[in-house]
């Protein structure tokens, strides 16, 4: 009877707060690529639904790139520069200035969106729909990834050139076990319900160097289940070269970090969605048929021709080499090849 009474004493507080926006947008950013970030805030100022705020969350960046930063928000219409604040966090790893923002946010639901992607007029509108019948869960749209790689503009700004067209490379249903493998979906995709950080104390784990998305992402799909969003609505960009996460951090970092994710969600009990376990079983069933051929006569007697096909495949390829170059260093400019 206590808890059902202060249950009904926190809707009441809900009802007489301030009205609150849809969603809160955590944008981290160092300055350090401003061309990029004025385009995320161009995607946001065309936003077909423009109940949000915006947290620009500037981590660790030296007094100029903070200045840039807010001189570029400062340029910003009013109607999406009334709902930004640009708040400066120091120290701490990747999930620091997202816990800053966490404390921050004033949405009913939190979304995160880097400064280097890009997001559809529709982003903000595609989720509002759909957290109508979510039902508490966490909301998931289709991104696309395109790569990119940094360049000198003229006049010597740091601008980037594309290198590939937006593909949609994820599936466009959530799939739970896939994800304990690998991160299957880049972050601006989710949007999570803050009561799972108000009311049941989620945060991001600041002891991880990376992954600190994956993390959150199966710690709360674990949570609260997740709703999908058949939309395409933002452009993930992968940076091919120059400084990004990915490049910026060793092999040995990444398998340090995937490995506490992983210690952390085999350490309690998990319920999977349904249809988890017909998948587990069709892994189980492949797994025994690529040991049962690894193990097969046939198998072992084809080893030695495999290894003579893949030498010669070496060779091959050395002697194509060899001879560009020596082509490239005799043949005149011009003569027939």
């Amino acid at each position: 009877m206590e808890s059902a009474l202060e249950g009904l004493v926190e809707s009441f507080e809900e009802l007489e707060e301030e009205p609150r926006p849809f969603l809160s947008i955590l944008m981290r950013t160092q300055g350090a690529r401003l061309e990029p970030f004025r385009d995320a805030l161009l995607c946001l100022s065309a936003q077909t639904d423009r109940d949000f705020e915006v947290l620009v969350l500037v981590h660790d960046a030296s007094q100029e790139a903070h200045t840039a930063v807010a001189k570029a928000v400062a340029a910003q219409q009013s109607n999406l520069r009334d709902s930004i604040r640009v708040v400066d966090v120091r120290g701490g790893s990747r999930g620091t200035p997202l816990n800053e923002g966490l404390r921050l946010a004033r949405g009913r639901f939190v979304a995160v969106y880097d400064d280097d992607d890009l997001v559809f007029a529709h982003w903000v509108e595609e989720f509002h729909r759909s957290s109508v019948q979510s039902g508490g869960r966490l909301l998931r749209a289709v991104t696309a990834v395109q790569s990119l790689s940094p360049e000198t503009w003229p006049r010597g700004h740091n601008g980037f050139r594309t290198s590939s067209w937006p593909a949609a490379e994820h599936h466009a249903e959530f799939n739970l076990v896939e994800h304990f493998r690998v991160n299957q979906t880049p972050f601006m995709s989710f949007a999570f319900p803050s009561s799972i950080f108000s009311r049941l104390g989620l945060a991001f784990d600041e002891e991880l160097d990376v992954c600190e998305d994956w993390d959150m992402i199966l710690r709360a799909a674990l949570l609260c289940g997740v709703a999908d969003v058949p939309a395409l609505t933002a452009i993930y960009r992968r940076w091919a070269t120059g400084n990004s996460s990915y490049l910026d951090h060793s092999t040995g970092v990444w398998a340090k970090s995937e490995a506490r994710v992983l210690r952390k969600v085999d350490s309690r009990p998990v319920l999977l969605p349904p249809g988890s376990i017909e998948i587990i079983r069709a892994l189980m069933v492949d797994q025994e048929d690529y040991r049962r051929i690894l193990q097969s006569r046939g198998w072992k007697l084809s080893q030695p021709l495999m290894r003579s096909i893949r030498v010669a495949a070496r060779i091959r390829d050395s002697l194509r080499v060899t001879r560009q170059r020596v082509r490239r260093r005799f043949v005149p400019k011009g003569a027939a090849r």
